[in-house]
């Protein structure tokens, strides 16, 4: 027990957890992003509903969240494969090149249109 004059009150300074800022953060964050994509979501096409438009774009999120980890290992893998080939043919970039372009381009993100097929997904990129 810490000493104290008699009469004297110990005052205990109220402490925020490291959790609770970083939660009230992204909350903040959060509520952010969803005032300023608001008025986009209300300029819906005549063609197209608002609801279909929501729910193309949720299946675009969670399609990234599975496809963009493994498009980034394969990336990561193909720059070393890249590596290895250009200091076993001792700089020779004819080699090494193609093998790093391809791993490295592509897309990384799933957009609604690949879902609807009026785009390709290109998981290997282009050469050059």
């Amino acid at each position: 027990m810490p000493d104290t004059a008699p009469g004297r009150r110990l005052h205990y300074a109220r402490r925020v957890r490291p959790a609770g800022r970083l939660a009230t953060r992204l909350s903040a964050l959060a509520l952010g992003f969803t005032l300023l994509l608001g008025p986009a979501s209300a300029r819906a096409d005549d063609d197209e509903s608002t609801a279909y438009s929501g729910l193309a774009g949720i299946g675009a999120v969670l399609s990234t969240l599975v496809y963009a980890p493994l498009k980034v290992a394969y990336a990561v893998g193909g720059t070393a494969i890249s590596g290895l080939a250009y200091a076993w043919t001792v700089g020779d970039t004819a080699v090494a090149g193609p093998i790093f372009f391809s791993a490295i381009r592509g897309d990384y993100v799933v957009h609604p249109e690949h879902l609807e097929g009026r785009r390709d997904l290109e998981f290997i990129g282009p050469q050059y």
